[in-house]
């Protein structure tokens, strides 16, 4: 599937273009409604189902010192996007210069003169163009001139409220792994790279594999069922989100360590890139007395995953 990054990579016009539009951070599940309903719309016209996203999140340009991490990154996004059906995706790079297009300059050079879009689909809520003074009203009033149909979709709700992206990050940042799961229609996750450590996990008998954390958005401190993927292959595990207080001072200087012990694993992972699915809390961080208490409460650990269904 194509995917294009940046305003001049779209040198061909898709035909009968049927586009979703959205930040699309985390794609839960009123995201997937949305582009799966631009696929649908696509195959009855006989188009193409778009996607339009932007890069970096508005609000890092707009905003930097509020601007709170995405729930993962762009290609783990685009990987999703793809995963609902749509057949091209177009990736604006949001800059200071874009942010000051307006709602009008947004729609007729960028939806109408290089996609010649005939069918745009958001979300009730949907803004848009400089200081975001676009509204739905406007994309109508714009789409009647320039020819384009207008599908606004109702807001997806779930515990009485809608879904969305910061609901979401909320919910990851208070540790409600459960509840985000539902907003998501999947677990939340971390991603990132697997590096060299000290050691330490080897000596104790449970070898770990170091994560270099992508900068995403991250739970609490503390230690969690997970399930890692790695390549094709899943392996469920126990992850160590911390600071390692039982080897403290020595371990203060790594700040934040992402551990992750995957008791059916063999070999090495070293300069890996691996996907960390969040299954469950287990318990706080805590130091410990001595390695051995280390030791005994990671075997508790360890039986206690056995049981989880």
């Amino acid at each position: 599937m194509p995917v294009l990054i940046g305003c001049n990579r779209l040198t061909t016009i898709p035909p009968r273009a049927v586009v979703a539009i959205g930040m699309f951070d985390g794609v839960h599940r009123a995201h997937q409604q949305l582009i799966r309903t631009t696929v649908r719309l696509a195959q009855r016209v006989r188009g193409t189902s778009v996607a339009v996203t932007f890069d970096p999140d508005p609000q890092t340009v707009l905003d930097p010192h509020h601007a709170q991490r995405p729930l993962m990154p762009l290609q783990r996004r685009l990987e999703l996007i793809e995963s609902c059906g749509a057949r091209l995706i177009w990736v604006i790079r949001f800059t200071p210069a874009f942010s000051r297009m307006s709602p009008e300059g947004f729609v007729r050079s960028m939806l109408w003169r290089r996609l010649r879009a005939r069918w745009i689909v958001v979300g009730s809520a949907f803004a848009f163009g400089k200081d975001r003074r676009g509204d739905l009203a406007l994309l109508r009033r714009l789409g009647a001139v320039c020819g384009m149909r207008i599908t606004a979709l109702p807001a997806v709700r779930a515990g009485g409220m809608p879904i969305s992206s910061s609901r979401i990050r909320t919910l990851v940042q208070r540790g409600a792994l459960a509840e985000a799961r539902q907003l998501l229609g999947r677990d939340a996750e971390l991603s990132g790279v697997v590096v060299r450590g000290a050691g330490r996990a080897t000596q104790l008998g449970f070898p770990t594999a170091n994560i270099q954390l992508a900068p995403t958005l991250r739970p609490p401190r503390g230690v969690y069922h997970v399930g890692v993927v790695v390549g094709r292959r899943r392996y469920d595990g126990l992850m160590n989100l911390g600071v390692r207080p039982t080897f403290l001072p020595t371990s203060r200087s790594a700040g934040l360590v992402c551990e992750v012990h995957l008791p059916t694993f063999q070999g090495t992972l070293y300069g890996q890139s691996v996907r960390i699915e969040l299954h469950r809390y287990l318990r706080d961080e805590r130091r410990f007395p001595n390695p051995q208490a280390l030791v005994r409460q990671i075997r508790r650990d360890l039986r206690r995953l056995t049981r989880l269904p």
